[in-house]
């Protein structure tokens, strides 16, 4: 459907009083599928880091355990929820529980009479980052806790550190993205068997990229991550620089006592899993930083994505709202089906930058 047909289907949704006009309400509810959509698809960070499957009616988002019986493996009940580890017999399949996410939108309903089809348009846009929001907060509840877990073995698997990596405070490279940081999640990477590819930042990591000099890294290099605003790759590992990581991201690892973040250390322990914060970042209720301290990078091997999984039982359907017309508004709502899970850490790291320093 084109922009004019659009206009036109939104300037008769006004008729509320006709059939016909409740006939282009609905219709035109539901042509705001597709743009929520491709929208969701550019603004979602998670649908990039997880394997996307769409699940065929009555299918079973089961997995198989991994090939070397990797084990344990990471599941996200529920919006909100922390992801749950648990163990897997060899041999037997994981199955990965499903949950439902929603976005709607409205508006006043002369904006109709108006054809101002561009307020339906942001409106739209708004609910497509919300699911967007709700998805990467889900990926970030599985990413974490996997990525700073260790294994403690079972049966003829051995135990395994979680895949921490920090630089040494009275070393080269510490306090700052460095490249010596990098390096040394490289070579943690090609121990396990993996490659790094993908690290994800916050935006003071990528500023530590863009103020590297000529004794960080050769002049060729230098002037190509300038060219790239400080992102790009390095070494062939591409960065990615993600606003909710670091000192004041909703998605950092916080030191206990901290009022702002999804991710909050154990009550006077300052510990997560099995990282334990040297110096911890605690954030006020606002999210304003109370004490600088410990920001984390996420590491991955993206080149054979068959560890992070993500099931769709239901992609996001846009339907009318009539209930909204009593208050001289017309919009929309819906609600997508999926599910999240980590089927082996191994293709997961964390590098720990000590801002304190």
């Amino acid at each position: 459907m084109d922009k004019k047909e659009m206009m036109d289907l939104f300037k008769e949704t006004s008729n509320i009083n006709t059939q016909e006009g409740l006939a282009a309400y609905r219709a035109f509810a539901a042509a705001l599928t597709t743009p929520i959509l491709q929208k969701l698809e550019l603004d979602s960070i998670m649908r990039t880091l997880f394997a996307v499957e769409r699940l065929a009616p009555g299918a079973q988002a089961s997995y198989p355990v991994a090939e070397d019986f990797e084990i344990p493996v990471w599941i996200l009940p529920g919006l909100g929820y922390m992801a749950q580890n648990f163990i897997e017999g060899i041999g037997e399949e994981v199955y990965v529980p499903t949950f439902a996410i929603n976005a709607s939108g409205d508006w006043k309903i002369t904006y109709a009479r108006d054809s101002r089809v561009d307020i339906a348009s942001k409106a739209a846009a708004r609910a497509a980052k919300d699911l967007a929001n709700y998805e990467e907060e889900c990926g970030w509840r599985v990413i974490m806790p996997a990525a700073t877990s260790a294994f403690s073995g079972k049966g003829l698997l051995g135990s395994r550190p979680a895949p921490i990596y920090e630089i040494n405070p009275a070393s080269t490279g510490a306090g700052y993205l460095s490249k010596e940081l990098i390096n040394k999640m490289m070579v943690g990477f090609k121990r396990t068997g993996r490659t790094l590819t993908d690290l994800y930042v916050s935006p003071e990591d990528a500023a530590d990229i863009r103020e590297w000099t000529d004794t960080d890294i050769d002049p060729v290099t230098r002037r190509e991550i300038f060219q790239a605003a400080g992102m790009g790759s390095i070494w062939n590992v591409q960065l990615h620089e993600v606003q909710h990581l670091g000192a004041t991201g909703l998605y950092n690892i916080n030191g206990y006592g901290s009022a702002y973040g999804k991710f909050v250390c154990d009550s006077g322990a300052n510990t997560y899993n099995q990282y334990t914060l040297d110096n911890p970042n605690v954030t006020a209720a606002d999210g304003t930083v109370a004490t600088l301290g410990e920001t984390q990078v996420l590491a991955f091997d993206l080149s054979v994505n068959d560890s992070l999984v993500m099931p769709i039982r239901k992609e996001y359907e846009a339907h009318d709202d009539p209930t909204l017309l009593r208050r001289q508004k017309a919009g929309f709502f819906g609600w997508a089906e999926l599910g999240f899970a980590c089927l082996d850490s191994r293709m997961l790291g964390v590098g720990i930058i000590d801002r304190s320093l």
